[in-house]
Formats: structure tokens, sequence, C-alpha cells
């Protein structure tokens, strides 16, 4: 009897507990901000990769939350022509993802009191460190981090030449882009800016950015297969395993083998490492109140790091946290991707929730995973109520403040010209005094402007394309029909095929000058500017020389010439005029500022 009343009273003690409220929050089944099930993640992730199997190289995944990993996996193949199948010691190249570390360690010293985040940086400079500056307005710590320090972009941060890495003071000394805006005018993506905010970390705590990165962030988070040094040179072990991953384009082509690119500004992206490390270095931005975050000795301090610094125009929409950008999904979550030459990275958190993801790949510019994926999550843009908000699609063309603004190859820049749709309302803007912004970057509306550059450079080109045909069409008429002419106008002929050769040779110049940055850019061999100064110093010199053709010629053509000879060389002569201004109008060649 004492028996059965024992198992009674055993068994009502289960049923009380199992109808408890608090057995029932316990026993219900977790969700991520999309909604999706916990338990139902492994499917979804898997399915979505099966979907895009064609196209997909190696990828590792991890979901986590503030109790421990939801899901780890790896896909594909770190080298699929060897059948080197991912696993979790493959080392993927971070690309920008490697600035988090930058703002990091800025907070950390923060914290300490060593830096002022409002403090014009100039004070922790060595005198006379900048300059390209043009504004008097100072440049704080938060305008590096918000990417609004007004610096224009450059081409020249990676080479495939390891010879030509130097110290991060000497590679920032010699490649300091323009300022072209005043400080927290636009937003325009700066790697030399978040390479400049590392020396400043570099000169504050008195130690090589690299060491200090391994002794503040490495070490107390037991990352120990990460490497943040522009060759490796500070872990072997990743070394190593980069050498056997093997790099692929969008579409599964290889691009690049196993070979290496060295970063010049090496703290804006050259970290590369393992998906647990990664996962690491990610779960510490997101602590509970039992497991405070390494990174900081006050938690206060992780706190103003992921608040924010800059919105949307007059918005509250909030656009920059300390160099963490802000995404929209159904939730808003914290983050930043990264690209290099061979792969992409993507680390979000929802700081609210906690649940973070981080994802590597061994394919350039991949956006499949790194980006859409990503709503398995946290949900769909359509489903955030920020998607509610009411938007106009500007009407116009488009100008991106980000890019070489200045100098002899802005012309490139000034042929980036866009424009919006409806389809692009998941990207997030506020229109006010014709700007449209953008995380990255900025874009004025300036049809007029945009229609002119590209009218400049159309232009160009056909002059280029008509000196050529005058010169091959004009010489095989010349040899076929041979009749005498005045003096006169056999000079102006002459006057006119020099000219036309003048104008074939720049845009065989410009056409060279595309082809080294397009290839030096998907190769990494653009690391030396001093390698293109020979294209902008020939149109200086092509400049010169059709104005002194122009000259030689003034009394031909004022000579006794038919209307028809005249007509013809003045045509010639415009076509000259075009070429001439859009080389001094873009600055071409301006050889000294690359």
């Amino acid at each position: 009897m004492k028996k059965i009343l024992s198992l009674a009273l055993v068994f009502s003690l289960i049923f009380t507990f199992a109808l408890s409220p608090q057995a029932s929050a316990e026993g219900a089944e977790k969700t991520l901000p999309s909604g999706l099930a916990n338990g139902d993640l492994p499917t979804a992730i898997e399915g979505y990769v099966s979907d895009h199997e064609k196209t997909t190289c190696g990828l590792n995944v991890l979901v986590y939350d503030r109790d421990g990993t939801i899901y780890e996996n790896a896909f594909g193949y770190a080298d699929k022509e060897k059948k080197l199948a991912t696993n979790e010691d493959t080392v993927y190249e971070w690309g920008s993802v490697s600035k988090l570390m930058v703002w990091v360690s800025v907070m950390q010293l923060v914290e300490e009191g060593k830096i002022d985040l409002n403090a014009d940086i100039q004070t922790y400079l060595p005198e006379g460190f900048l300059t390209n500056l043009r504004y008097d307005k100072p440049m704080t710590m938060v305008d590096l981090m918000n990417h609004q320090a007004g610096f224009q972009d450059t081409y020249f941060i990676q080479t495939a030449d390891p010879s030509e890495l130097t110290s991060l003071e000497a590679t920032l000394r010699t490649r300091q882009p323009k300022q072209v805006y005043a400080p927290g005018e636009h937003t325009a993506y700066s790697n030399w800016g978040a390479a400049l905010a590392a020396y400043i970390v570099q000169r504050v705590s008195g130690m090589d950015y690299v060491s200090y990165v391994h002794e503040h962030i490495f070490k107390p988070l037991h990352m120990e297969h990460t490497s943040i040094s522009p060759n490796y040179g500070d872990n072997e072990w990743v070394h190593d395993r980069r050498m056997k991953l093997k790099c692929y384009d969008t579409e599964g082509e290889a691009i690049g083998g196993a070979g290496l690119y060295y970063i010049l500004l090496y703290p804006a992206g050259s970290a590369a490492g393992t998906i647990e490390d990664l996962g690491k270095f990610a779960r510490a931005l997101t602590p509970d109140e039992a497991h405070p975050s390494p990174l900081f000795k006050k938690q206060a301090t992780l706190r103003e790091m992921e608040s924010p610094t800059a919105f949307y125009g007059s918005t509250d929409v909030e656009k920059n946290l300390h160099g963490f950008f802000a995404s929209y999904y159904g939730v808003e979550t914290l983050g930043h991707g990264g690209n290099t030459f061979g792969c992409s990275s993507m680390l979000q958190f929802d700081p609210v929730s906690g649940v973070g993801m981080v994802l590597m790949t061994n394919q350039a510019h991949e956006t499949v995973f790194n980006y859409d994926m990503y709503e398995l999550i946290y949900g769909k843009f359509a489903d955030s109520p920020l998607a509610r908000v009411k938007r106009e699609v500007p009407k116009g063309l488009l100008l991106n403040t980000r890019g070489i603004i200045e100098g002899p190859l802005s012309f490139l820049g000034a042929m980036g010209v866009i424009t919006y749709s409806e389809e692009d309302l998941d990207n997030w803007w506020y229109e006010e005094d014709k700007t449209v912004e953008t995380p990255f970057s900025d874009f004025t509306l300036s049809t007029v402007q945009a229609i002119a550059n590209l009218t400049c450079m159309v232009l160009f080109i056909l002059a280029g394309l008509c000196g050529f045909v005058k010169i091959v069409g004009g010489l095989i008429v010349d040899s076929l029909i041979k009749k005498k002419r005045h003096v006169s106008a056999d000079s102006l002929r002459k006057h006119a095929y020099v000219l036309s050769g003048w104008m074939a040779l720049a845009l065989a110049n410009l056409v060279i000058l595309f082809a080294r940055l397009s290839t030096g850019y998907s190769t990494g061999n653009i690391g030396r500017p001093e390698s293109y100064m020979i294209q902008s110093a020939l149109f200086g010199v092509l400049v010169i020389l059709m104005a002194l053709t122009l000259f030689l010629a003034r009394k031909n053509a004022c000579g006794n010439v038919t209307k028809k000879e005249r007509r013809k060389f003045l045509i010639t002569v415009l076509l000259a005029m075009v070429q001439c201004m859009v080389i001094v109008t873009f600055e071409m060649y301006k050889f000294w500022a690359i």
C-alpha cells in the first residue's frame, strides 16, 4: 500500500510540474526571429543549399543564440577539382568583416580613456600626417566609423606580390586619398579610413595592430585559428590551411587557385580563419548577464558600441552603429559583410534576441548565401514595420559619392551612374536635398551632371574611333585616288592625319588603362599606383601634342584650300578639342596624383 501511495505521489508531482507555467515555457520549442522553429532550421538550410547546389562551392555556416550553437554545418568543397570537402578546419578570408575588429579595438581604448570618439583624430597622429585634407572641420573617430570622413576611394589596397607589403604607417603615408567631402557630409565607404583608425589604435596602445588584436581579441576569445597579418605571418596553421583553399566565382568557375592576395591596408580586410573562430568573435558581441563579453571590462562599453551613430537623413532609422551596419530583415540586425578576390563572408546578429549567424564561402562576391539565406533566420524585409514606411522612388540618374571623385582615375567614378526602381525598396534611402542614402555610400540625384559625364566619355571614344578610321580609311583612299592638290591642302591633310593619330592613340591609351585596371582587380595586381602613371602621363603628353599640331596647322587652315577641306579639318579639330577637354576636366593627366 505504501508503494502504491509513493508511486501516486511521484506521478502527481510530475503531472503538477508539467502543467506549471514555468514548465510549459521551458518545454516550448524556441523559435528564430523569422518565426522558424529552431528544430526546423537544419531542414530549411539544407534544403536551401540543395536548391542552389549547382553554383555552390565551399560553404560553412554557424547559427547561435545566447544559449549556444543552434546549427553548424559545412557544405561543398574547399577544392572542387581535388574533391577536398570543407570541414570545421577550412580557412576562409573574412574580407571587410575584419573591420569589426578595428572598431572593437577602438572601443576598448575608449573604455580605457585613451581615445575620445569626438576628438579631432589628428590629436592621435604624427604632426602633418594627413596631407590631402581640404576642409578645416575636425575629423573624428565617429566619422571614420560611419565612413563619413570625406575620403574618396582608392583602388590600390591589394597586391599579389608580398614584396610590396610595407608597414601600416608607410602604406597610409604613401597612399593617401583626397578628402573630397567635409566630414559628416556624405557616407562614402572607405577602406583607407578603417585602416587609419587601426593605425590610431596602434599609436595610442603602443602596440602594432597585429599584436594588439592577438592580445586583446584573439587571446581572450581563444581564437587560435585566425590570422590578421597581411602575409599570414602570425599564424602558420592558418597559412597552410588557406593554401588548400581554391576560390571560385558566383557561377562556380575557378578564378584564383590557392594563390594569396596581400592586403596593403590589412586591418580593413586581411583576417582569415575558421568558422568556429568567427563564431567566437560574433558570440562575444551578444553576451548575457551570466557570461559577459570578454572583449570589454564594462558591458556598458559594448552597449555603447551597439548604439547608433548615424541615421538616414533626419529620420530615426539607424544606419551605422560605431562601425556596425544596420540591416533590415524581419528585424533589425547588426553586422558586416566581406569580399575578397576569392571569398565572401557575413556576420549578422540580432542584439535583442541574441540570435546570430556567421557564414563563409570560397566564392567572390557571393550573395545567395551571404545575404539572401539570412532571411531564414531573421525573416524578410517585407515583414518588417519599416517596409511599410512610404518612400518615393528617386526619379532620375544618380552619381555615387563613393569612388575616385578627383584625379587621374576620376573618369571611372564619373561613369558610375545608376537608377532606382520599385525593386530597390529593400535598400534603404532617404531623399533630401537631392541625396539618396544607403549604408555604404550616398548618391547625388544629378541627371544633368550624369548625362554630361557620360556624353563626355562617349564623345572621347567617338573621337578616338574617328581618328582611327580617318588614318586607315584616308590613307587607303589617298593611295587609290591620286589627284593633284594645292600644297596648302596637302599640308592641311597631313596635319589632320597627325591629329587623328593622336586621337586614336588617346583612345588606345584609355583602353589599355581600363584593361590593366580590370585585369589587375581580378588578379590582385593593382597594388602599385606607380604602374598606372605611364597611362596618365601619356594623356598629358597627347594634350600637348594636339595643341602643338593645331598651332602648326593654323596657317594652312587659313590658306588657299577648299571649303570642303577646311570643313573636314574643322571636324577633326573639334573632336580633338573634345578629347583634350575630357582629359583636362577629369584630370586624367595628373600622373603625380595617382
